[in-house]
């Protein structure tokens, strides 16, 4: 408890409360919800009002500011204050986590003090009748004022969605009444906090993705309700919140709740939403470690041992499934990635097995050394490098079930140039090596339009080529496309085919079959 001066605002304020309840004591009464029993606030009433009447009695209502019920203490002490003001001395005190001062006019609870000098804010008010709550009774706290529902532990109407637009989370319902965050209530397995009110048969829980560390959940829900025996009232507990589909014999089918420790500090306000559920996950991660055999989790989906099954979760390309392939085998222990991503995986596994990863896309050994070095050098994406591997392989296959030839004219050189860039590397390519290599004259130049008509891109190019080599190229434009569609095995003969059209009859010979 801290004392300072109350300065003159804080005075006047003080005058003006007590001034409206020399008037009334309503304003001190909370309003029954049907069907509550009014005698013990009838009661109340009665020693308010006589309070009220001794209000012109300055020794009278320090007598009564000493003596009797608390809330009747505090309202004597006020009103004694109104007939000799002075600057109050204020005392502050910490109520769920807010600081709350008062005067100390009366010998009684703090909390009578700040209910009857704060009484037109429900929440102070509240602070009143917290003595009454542990005798059995519910108390809450509305926009509207105090309600009292007697001994329903049921919120008033309205109370629960109050509280809730005071929380920085956005709750959706489901059909067994619990409040969810957005995440969690799409379906996504997430560990989570939870908080209970049995009184409201609801329960609230926020996954790991939304808690927040400015934030309490147990406090925003119940700091407007008192309540009898709070901690049976209202649960705490946390979940890791796993799809676990590796059956009973998985290690998360045993994984205790938070420790009373942790939960006892998350109650009195200790720890924030984020930290509690930041420090539970830490006290289950030993309990969910494996012993010898691995245990993949993806996205909160536990698949224990399968591999297989935890693979095809993640939806990965060939190559991708090629390099998890090569290198999961060996995986133990607890393999987890917060989202169901074949490149989360490779990210995860790329310190320890670079080589072998790559190893999987990249045959040759001296160039899948100089891929994982160049991506250590310049750290990216695996999946990226993966791609460049794979597309680099796939090239070289390519290439390589192409014919090799040990002589070819000069025309035969120019088209197997081009036909082979686009049969490895695509139109894009071909285009860039046919304008690479187009001479200034000779046949060559009308075989260039022919394949130019058969890439569809010749009409960019026109003004390079005669009347004489258009008309030459148009008519070898057909064999030119059977030439770059033609498969491995029909790429001789489709090649022969374009070059004796062109008047090229001696044009090459082959070295070595494909």
């Amino acid at each position: 408890m801290r004392v300072r001066r109350g300065s003159g605002s804080r005075e006047d304020e003080l005058l003006s409360r007590a001034e409206r309840l020399r008037k009334s004591v309503e304003p001190l009464l909370p309003r029954m919800a049907p069907g509550v029993d009014p005698s013990p606030f009838r009661k109340l009433r009665e020693k308010l009002e006589g309070v009220r009447a001794e209000q012109d009695d300055a020794r009278a209502l320090d007598r009564s500011s000493r003596w009797g019920e608390p809330l009747a203490r505090a309202y004597a002490g006020l009103l004694r204050f109104y007939l000799d003001p002075s600057p109050p001395a204020l005392l502050t005190v910490r109520d769920g986590g807010v600081e709350l001062s008062f005067a100390p006019f009366g010998r009684t609870d703090p909390e009578a003090q700040i209910a009857v000098q704060g009484f037109d804010d429900p929440a102070r008010l509240l602070a009143g009748y917290r003595p009454m709550a542990r005798k059995g009774l519910h108390f809450f706290a509305t926009p509207e004022g105090l309600v009292t529902t007697g001994d329903s532990p049921d919120p008033p109407k309205g109370y629960l969605a109050a509280r809730e637009r005071e929380l920085p989370y956005r709750f959706t319902a489901d059909l067994e009444g619990r409040r969810r965050c957005t995440h969690l209530a799409r379906g996504e397995p997430r560990p989570y906090l939870e908080v209970g009110w049995a009184g409201a048969n609801t329960n609230w829980q926020v996954c790991r993705g939304c808690a927040r560390e400015d934030a309490h959940l147990l406090s925003g829900l119940v700091s407007g309700a008192a309540v009898p025996r709070p901690e049976d009232t209202f649960s705490v507990d946390a979940s890791l919140g796993v799809d676990c589909r590796a059956g009973a014999s998985c290690a998360h089918a045993s994984v205790p709740g938070p420790s009373r420790s942790l939960l006892h500090r998350y109650r009195l306000g200790r720890l924030d939403d984020a930290t509690m559920l930041r420090e539970y996950l830490a006290e289950a991660a030993p309990h969910v470690r494996p012993r010898g055999e691995a245990m993949f989790l993806a996205g909160g989906v536990c698949f224990g041992p399968d591999r297989t099954a935890f693979v095809q979760a993640l939806h990965p390309t060939r190559t991708e499934r090629a390099a998890l392939d090569r290198v999961l085998p060996g995986v133990r222990g607890l393999f987890e990635i917060s989202e169901p991503s074949a490149s989360l995986a490779l990210e995860r596994l790329w310190k320890d097995h670079a080589e072998e990863i790559v190893a999987a896309i990249e045959p040759d050994p001296v160039e899948a050394n100089r891929l994982a070095s160049e991506a250590r050098r310049t750290p990216g994406r695996v999946s990226e490098l993966l791609k460049r591997a794979a597309h680099r392989a796939e090239e070289r296959e390519r290439q390589s079930s192409l014919p090799r030839y040990r002589r070819l004219s000069a025309e035969g050189t120019f088209v197997d140039a081009v036909a082979r860039a686009q049969a490895v590397s695509g139109a894009g390519a071909a285009e860039r090596v046919l304008l690479d290599r187009l001479p200034r004259e000779g046949k060559e130049r009308g075989l260039a339009w022919a394949l130019l008509g058969a890439l569809g891109r010749a009409a960019p190019h026109a003004w390079q080529f005669s009347d004489t080599e258009q008309r030459f190229g148009a008519e070898l434009e057909a064999s030119a496309r059977a030439l770059l569609a033609a498969a491995p095995g029909e790429y001789h003969e489709a090649l022969g085919r374009l070059l004796l059209a062109a008047g090229t009859a001696d044009w090459g010979e082959l070295d070595v079959e494909p």
